[in-house]
Formats: structure tokens, C-alpha cells, sequence
């Protein structure tokens, strides 16, 4: 049997035997490769070809490797001799290595809201990626998620996918607990098996952004500070504050995901059109407060001009709609579904009517606002 040793000296040596690989040096460090080792694998960072790549070496077989990676497999390539001399095939897998840091350590590191918001945003796009693709990772975390130097992120590590043509099969592995359902179990494998981990690490990016204490204690523990096991036995006390604080700022789609952590079920059949709505076609006719499966917006063609995720609504004019959710009520464009402004649970707000917005505060006082002044004042 090989060892992770043997391996790294294998990698390191001027005579490493590939099968079909060739010109790969890794980046040394005091004469030795830098490497880092996971749960079934050696990762190396190496020059191959002139480009910078990551080489991971297996330390076990896996046989649903080549349907997940493709061409970037590469079965049996590496000879690995142990101490006696007794030589094995090992798999390795290369990659284009990413320039930027974990979203681990970039949420730990964070120092301001806008640090915050701009890895929430740039997780969710990730998430839509991930829900478009007909694929699923199978261990999302923050761990296996790159931020680029441009700020896209990118998941890494994809070893537990599920691909369509796995449909039947059990799963190998069953993800990081402190990410997943606690019924998620090995039968469960197919599409939805990233659905938890992608409500659980939005929320908490998006509650980082509202509350300096979410950061604080991800810093010290590097684990949200909510747990799905803790969610499941009934302490929902952060997930209702991060609702409480989504409602009122008028965030319907954040608001619907936090929502979602407290279903009994591990598969959110209703997560991927929340986060890749159906797209609105041309249409010349009205925008229209509409219904879908028990959640309102304001429908225009075939499509949504307000995504269906608020508890109530009414009726757009003039570019505008007030919508509530949570308690609060919102004016939203209907150009493209920002919250244009965001009242109180005691504020008395009506719908535009003859270019004003009129509202009346919980402390009496009433307030007219011009329409364009309302659309132009969030651009």
C-alpha cells in the first residue's frame, strides 16, 4: 500500500513516471513540493505545459471520477514505488489552478459590510451557476469555493458530484454536516443534494452582512452559528432574525432562502426558481399582481416582472407596486425588481396614484413622495 509520503515523492522526484503526462514540476519549498491533503487525495500546485495547474493524486480509487472531470481525469497516470519498492498506478486529476482564496477565509477576514455583501453576491451567482448546470456538487462549503481575484467564485473539489447518468445510484459520501440536512442520507443523490448547503451558506453570508456578530463568531469557530442538526431540534432563533432583518430591508429573495432552513425535508424543490427566475419575455402587455403557489409578485407576459416570493401585494401603477413581506411594506420597481423604498410595520403606505406615493408614518406624520423621485432615488 502507498503512502501519502510515497506520493509526494513520487511528484518530487526529476524521474516521476507518468503514463501520458509530461513536463510537470511542482512548486517547490525548500527542496520539497507544497502540498496540501484531503480525505482522499495529495493536491500540488505544478507548472505543466508553461501553465500554472493543480495536480491532485489519489490515494484511492474512485470510479465515478472520470464521468465528473472528463478529459481532466487522468486514470492510473502517476507510478508510486513504496519503501520496499513495490510499484502502483495511482489517478490524478489536473486542473487550471485559480488564483484567490477560500470564501472560508474571506468571510473570516472580512472587516466591513461591503466585504460582506460583495461575497453574498458573488456566492449567490455561483449558486444560480450550480442550479442551472443539471449537475451538483455534493459538498458545498466554503472550503470547496474559490473567490477569484476578480471576485467570481468558483467551487472547487467535486469529487461527490452527482451527473445525470449516476440517477438510481446511491451516493459515495454525503457532505460536511455543519452544510447539509440531517436527513440527508447516501440514498439521497441526485440534483437536490446541494439545495441545503446553498440556502445555509447564502443566509449566512447575507446575515454576515447585517450583523457584525455572524462574522465574529464564523472568525472563531469557522462554522455558521447556525447548525442544521440545532435547526432541526427547534433553535430557529437566528433564522428568525435573519428573516426579521431580510424583511425589513426588503430582501424577498434572502428572506424565502432563510425560510427554507427550517424544512423538514433535505430537498428545496422550490430553491432553484428562486435563485434563476424564469426570465420575462417582450411583452406589451400590463404588469399584473399575480400568485404562484402561494407567494405574490406581479407577472407581465410569460414571465415575472416582480418574482413571485412576497406574502402580499397590490396591484402595480405607474412603474411601481407595493409589495409586503414579513410585516413590512415595500415600494419595488417593476422595471426590474429592486426595493425602491421600505417602510415600518406601523407605517400606512398606498399604492402610487396620480405620480405621488403617499404614506402615513406610526408616529402620524404623513409623507408624499413624486414617483420619479421614488425610482431614481436607488439607482
Amino acid at each position: 500500500m502507498h503512502t501519502i509520503a510515497d506520493i509526494v515523492d513520487a511528484v518530487a522526484s526529476p524521474y516521476a513516471e507518468w503514463r501520458t503526462l509530461r513536463d510537470v514540476k511542482p512548486e517547490m519549498r525548500d527542496g520539497r513540493p507544497v502540498y496540501v491533503t484531503g480525505n482522499a487525495a495529495v493536491s500540488f500546485r505544478v507548472e505543466h505545459e508553461g501553465r500554472l495547474k493543480m495536480l491532485k493524486c489519489y490515494t484511492r480509487p474512485n470510479a465515478r471520477l472520470g464521468a465528473i472531470y472528463g478529459e481532466q481525469f487522468h486514470p492510473r497516470e502517476l507510478t508510486v514505488r513504496n519503501i520496499v519498492g513495490r510499484a502502483a498506478m495511482v489517478d490524478c486529476l489536473l486542473t487550471d489552478y485559480i488564483e484567490g482564496r477560500t470564501l472560508d477565509e474571506a468571510l473570516a477576514s472580512a472587516q466591513t459590510v461591503e466585504e460582506c455583501q460583495f461575497l453574498a453576491q458573488g456566492f449567490d451567482r455561483l449558486a444560480a451557476e450550480i442550479l442551472r448546470s443539471g449537475r451538483a456538487h455534493g459538498d458545498l462549503k466554503p472550503e470547496n469555493i474559490i473567490v477569484g481575484e476578480d471576485g467570481r467564485q468558483h467551487a472547487i473539489d467535486w469529487d461527490a458530484a452527482f451527473v445525470e447518468r449516476f440517477a438510481g445510484e446511491e451516493a459515495l459520501e454525503i457532505g460536511t454536516a455543519a452544510y447539509q440536512h440531517p436527513e440527508r442520507g447516501v440514498e439521497m443523490y441526485d440534483e437536490h443534494i446541494d439545495d441545503y448547503s446553498i440556502a445555509m451558506i447564502s443566509t449566512l453570508l447575507h446575515l454576515a452582512a447585517v450583523d457584525c456578530a455572524v462574522v465574529e463568531h464564523y472568525r472563531k469557530y469557522h462554522e455558521p452559528p447556525m447548525l442544521p442538526l440545532d435547526i432541526r431540534r427547534g433553535a430557529t432563533q437566528l433564522i428568525d432574525k435573519a428573516k426579521e432583518e431580510f424583511a425589513r430591508r426588503g430582501w424577498a429573495r434572502q428572506y424565502r432562502v432563510a425560510e427554507m432552513l427550517r424544512s423538514p425535508y433535505a430537498r428545496l424543490f422550490r430553491l432553484r426558481e428562486v435563485f434563476v427566475p424564469r426570465p420575462m419575455t417582450t411583452s406589451d402587455t400590463a404588469p399584473t399582481l399575480d400568485v404562484e403557489w402561494g407567494w405574490w409578485g406581479c407577472r407581465q407576459g410569460d414571465g415575472w416582472a416582480i418574482q413571485p416570493l412576497y406574502d402580499s401585494g397590490f396591484e402595480p401603477s405607474e412603474g411601481v407596486a407595493l409589495m409586503v413581506l414579513g410585516g413590512y411594506s415595500h415600494y419595488v420597481a417593476v422595471e426590474d425588481g429592486r426595493t425602491l423604498m421600505s417602510m415600518g410595520k406601523g407605517d400606512d403606505a398606498r399604492s402610487v396614484r396620480d405620480g405621488v406615493a403617499r404614506l402615513r408614518r406610526a408616529d402620524g406624520r404623513e409623507q408624499t413622495i413624486a414617483v420619479e423621485e421614488l425610482i431614481n432615488s436607488s439607482k
